[in-house]
């Protein structure tokens, strides 16, 4: 089960954000941790887990521990249309 996690912080500070990606990077179910602007959002976590109940445990108890989270929203991926790796940079 793929998710793209939303994460507003309470404030916008580079101690908060340092504190953020350093706690966030403990945690192997996230993939990417982005830093975000133009949305209601301050980061965007591509996870993976096994299930909903892996899910509900990783946000309940571990994203929202994170000293400074105050908002969390949640898509999940129902399929990868596309998925490149290569970046589009010619010679």
């Amino acid at each position: 089960l793929m998710a793209l996690i939303h994460i507003s912080m309470d404030q916008h500070t580079q101690e908060r954000f340092t504190r953020f990606e350093a706690d966030i990077s403990e945690i192997p179910e996230v993939l990417e941790c982005l830093l975000i602007t133009g949305q209601d959002a301050d980061y965007q976590l591509k996870v993976i887990v096994k299930d909903m109940d892996a899910y509900q445990e990783l946000l309940l108890n571990r994203v929202t521990h994170i000293t400074g989270v105050t908002g969390v929203r949640s898509s999940f991926v129902l399929r990868k249309v596309i998925d490149k790796s290569a970046l589009p940079i010619s010679s």
